[in-house]
């Protein structure tokens, strides 16, 4: 079960998440795993978590032990990896790897008419590769991003591309072809089903936790949510605003399983404060993705604030 917790303070998700680890596993000599986004947020998590987990009554002489903190991206990747048989390191669709062949399907199809706005850019360039860096960049966050995309260019639809992006689609079969691999956009739901039914393919323990995430992109959210399938996860998520949060859950109502696109998101002229609009969009468009991954236990960890006596206080209550 995917568990979401929220706050608009991180020690509270922290306090949040030493209530949760307080409850000891069926196995006491199980690891715990806390995924953080850096190792600055890790030590500072295991400090926090040490002030109170097994501590002595009123006292703050705890032990935070046997507790592992590897980041989101390395624990999602490496449960799709398990499901899907092919290392992150060795899939030939890593950016990284596929600028090489995506340069010999290039070269082979340089004359091709429906290449020819790309043709015409690397006659311009100086810098060739580099342009064929920046496509194999976009691929990648195709896939991490908007999979069903990809997987309507793998069925042959160009998914409703403008006349002057039409080039991508049939490189991006092209090169699929090439490789003669199938994508990681295309290995995704393969990979998800086998997690649910499967969940013993991947060494993590019965509990986890994610906490710090800022983006959660509708891929990873899939992978995510089928480890959840059998084991709970707990999110905790850092949100400016409890009021912002139930507007956009009464907006967004039932979004029957699809991320909307940033032009169609119905939640953009929520945020009537400026500072929220701006620097709360990721937590908002954070929170589109997580309704449109299915149900989830919703919990707010705020108290009743205190009325504010300093600026940045008045600011913050703002």
């Amino acid at each position: 079960m995917l568990h979401l917790h929220r706050a608009t303070r991180a020690d509270a998700l922290v306090d949040a998440l030493r209530e949760t680890l307080a409850d000891p596993p069926a196995d006491p000599f199980a690891t715990e795993v806390v995924a953080v986004p850096s190792r600055g947020v890790e030590r500072w998590v295991a400090q926090r978590l040490s002030l109170g987990l097994g501590a002595t009554t009123d006292r703050h002489d705890g032990i935070c032990a046997n507790v592992e903190f590897p980041s989101a991206r390395r624990l999602i990747e490496s449960a799709l990896a398990a499901a899907s048989g092919i290392d992150p390191d060795e899939d030939p669709w890593g950016p990284g790897r596929a600028v090489w062949p995506l340069l010999e399907v290039v070269d082979e199809h340089r004359g091709d008419r429906w290449l020819g706005a790309l043709d015409a850019h690397l006659g311009r360039s100086r810098g060739r590769l580099g342009a064929l860096r920046h496509i194999s960049g976009l691929f990648d966050s195709y896939w991490i991003h908007r999979p069903e995309m990809l997987m309507r260019w793998a069925a042959g639809d160009d998914a409703g591309l403008p006349d002057d992006a039409l080039w991508q689609a049939e490189l991006w079969r092209r090169l699929r072809t090439h490789l003669d691999v199938a994508s990681p956009a295309e290995r995704l739901a393969t990979a998800c089903a086998r997690l649910r039914e499967e969940p013993e393919l991947v060494d993590l323990p019965d509990r986890l936790a994610i906490l710090g995430l800022t983006r959660l992109p509708a891929a990873r959210l899939q992978v995510l949510s089928a480890i959840a399938a059998r084991r709970d996860v707990h999110l905790h998520l850092l949100h400016p605003s409890p009021v912002l949060w139930d507007h956009v859950a009464a907006t967004l109502g039932d979004p029957a399983g699809r991320v909307p696109r940033r032009r169609d998101d119905p939640t953009a002229d929520l945020p009537r404060n400026r500072l929220l609009a701006s620097w709360g969009q990721d937590a908002r468009e954070l929170q589109v993705v997580l309704a449109a991954g299915g149900p989830f236990s919703d919990r707010q960890h705020d108290g009743e604030l205190a009325d504010p006596t300093t600026l940045l206080a008045r600011l913050q209550a703002g």
